[in-house]
């Protein structure tokens, strides 16, 4: 009986497996169980084809750089395929926080603002850097770069870029050569120029002088005017602009508006358009702006770089080059993504150094790593970085907040003190409280 009952369970087992090889697919391995939910066991080293999801923002040199890092990377890993979904970078930053406060759904890698990656990384809603490349990165990268992906002593993304939004402008090249220009050497001969040859009627200008006016403009602007000056803004950890000096250089600021009248502004007040916007429009002189910007002229205005206009080292307000910088456009992995392992090795695959070099030079950006931003390949590549690269040692990091959340309330204060005549005494008092 007992026999029987063997022969029985044998001869099953093999109808058995002969059944299962009949359904097996014709030329293909054995097939690979999925990687379980929640698991970093996904990584990519089998023949198993998965797919990533990866956010980003509707950006010309941005996107058409993604699509070739993307293509390279599946040449190398042909079974992890990239999905990549541009947004509209409002409904971009909306998407990203809102899956990143409900902790469920969303992409398996993020393109992400330091900002944000500040606010969100004590929630566990991110996996943590590998080690091995945590360490190439900690050896290799400026500081400002890094600051905001770290909670605790880990740290939860790595920099696509140094975030440099001082050390360089854009200038009206035809502008200055038409005039016999040259261009500045010291603050006190930027604003000169900016105030002579600025010119508006009724508070409308067809030629803004020196138009620091945007979201980031004007918070760079008044961070390198103070730490130039020998002066700070925080005390620890804690931030505080009530000082003889941020007082003092916010003043200036105000002026330049309201007495010298080398801008307005209406980029704070609603217009869709951004200063970069108005030079390479030819309606300004010269724009404090990072060098980001100089890929947009060239693929959304058409214009000729080094011809229609230029970039050049912006003065310092005062004797030490020094200045703020934030941990700009990162890359983050979800932790609730069913594989962390592939999405980190699309993230090593972006960091090598020559990839992360093209990268850069695609979206015209300082790399984080300081062996790229030095690399003679990128300096022939991008030759209007040199006013930002001769710079670079003199930034530090701007500092524990959201970043957004700072730039905001810096620019709303700045456009109440213009426009409602607040004193800059309250109007510093009222900053202070609403950063702490």
């Amino acid at each position: 009986m007992k026999k029987k009952t063997l022969a029985l369970a044998l001869a099953l087992l093999m109808l058995l497996s002969m059944l299962a090889g009949c359904t097996q697919p014709q030329n293909e391995g054995p097939s690979k169980d999925p990687a379980p939910q929640n698991s970093t066991s996904g990584g990519g080293d089998s023949e198993e084809e998965i797919t990533l999801h990866y956010w980003t923002h509707v950006e010309t040199p941005w996107n058409v750089s993604n699509d070739k890092m993307v293509e390279a990377f599946q040449k190398e890993y042909p079974n992890i395929k990239i999905e990549v979904e541009a947004y509209p970078y409002d409904e971009f930053e909306q998407k990203v926080q809102t899956s990143l406060l409900s902790k469920s759904g969303g992409a398996d890698i993020y393109e992400l603002w330091g900002g944000w990656a500040y606010e969100f990384a004590p929630t566990g809603v991110f996996s943590p850097v590998p080690d091995d490349l945590l360490q190439d990165l900690l050896d290799d990268c400026y500081d400002p770069v890094l600051g905001a992906f770290e909670h605790e002593g880990k740290y939860y993304g790595v920099p696509m870029e140094f975030n440099a939004e001082y050390g360089g402008m854009l200038v009206n090249k035809p502008y200055f050569e038409e005039h016999n220009l040259a261009y500045p050497t010291t603050w006190d001969e930027m604003i000169d120029l900016a105030t002579e040859h600025s010119v508006s009627k009724n508070g409308i200008f067809s030629m803004r002088g020196f138009d620091f006016i945007s979201f980031d403009s004007v918070p760079y602007t008044w961070l390198a005017m103070i730490l130039s000056s020998g002066g700070s803004y925080l005390d620890g950890d804690t931030f505080n602009f009530d000082t003889p000096i941020a007082k003092e250089t916010l003043q200036k600021l105000v002026d330049y508006v309201k007495v010298n009248k080398v801008t307005s502004i209406d980029g704070l007040a609603g217009s869709d358009l951004e200063n970069h916007h108005w030079l390479f429009l030819g309606e300004t002189l010269m724009a404090p702006r990072g060098m980001w910007t100089v890929p947009v002229g060239e693929e959304e205005y058409d214009l000729t770089y080094d011809k229609e206009f230029s970039y050049v080292s912006i003065p310092f307000y005062g004797s030490e080059k020094r200045w703020a910088a934030e941990t700009g456009w990162g890359l983050a992995v979800n932790a609730n993504s069913d594989y962390t392992d592939a999405a980190w090795k699309f993230i090593s695959f972006f960091m090598r150094p020559e990839n992360l070099r093209q990268a850069n030079i695609d979206r015209g950006q300082i790399p984080p790593r300081k062996s790229v931003a030095h690399d003679p390949a990128f300096v022939e590549a991008v030759p209007y970085a040199q006013p930002i690269l001769d710079v670079l040692d003199g930034a530090s990091w701007i500092g524990p907040i959201n970043t957004d959340v700072l730039k905001e309330a810096i620019c709303n204060m700045f456009a109440d003190i213009v426009q409602n005549d607040t004193p800059i005494d309250d109007a510093i008092a009222k900053l202070n409280q609403d950063i702490q």
